[in-house]
């Protein structure tokens, strides 16, 4: 038996939008500094609070659509907050990008156990 991982208590009003928005926004904040601790060194978190805010938001439109689309989008999206905030080169976006995907994937997929595993219990 699956959990479904988008509850309907509030219906589709604001108040859900904006409660899954700054959910979102600070786990690709916490994330985002972690890759950038990782890849650049020392940096300050709130440089991770601003990139951040770009790929939540997109990620609120477009999470109906197959993760064909959806991944795509959000790296660029991603990349693209990255390079401007830590006004990086290309290449080294490119790793940072990579870094807080890599990140992102493992902790959502611990959550993501850890919520079913006491779902079940």
């Amino acid at each position: 038996m699956g959990l479904p991982m988008q509850a309907d208590a509030s219906g589709a009003g604001l108040l859900a939008y904006l409660v899954t928005f700054l959910i979102a926004w600070v786990f690709y904040a916490a994330t985002l500094h972690l890759a950038a601790l990782y890849v650049i060194g020392d940096t300050p978190h709130q440089r991770a609070t601003l990139a951040a805010a770009v790929p939540a938001f997109v990620s609120l439109f477009i999470q109906q659509y197959e993760p064909l689309v959806v991944i795509p989008i959000l790296f660029l999206t991603d990349a693209v907050a990255i390079h401007f905030v830590y006004q990086l080169y290309a290449r080294m976006t490119l790793v940072l990008t990579l870094a807080h995907y890599a990140i992102a994937a493992i902790i959502g997929f611990a959550l993501y156990n850890i919520i079913t595993l006491l779902a079940l219990t």
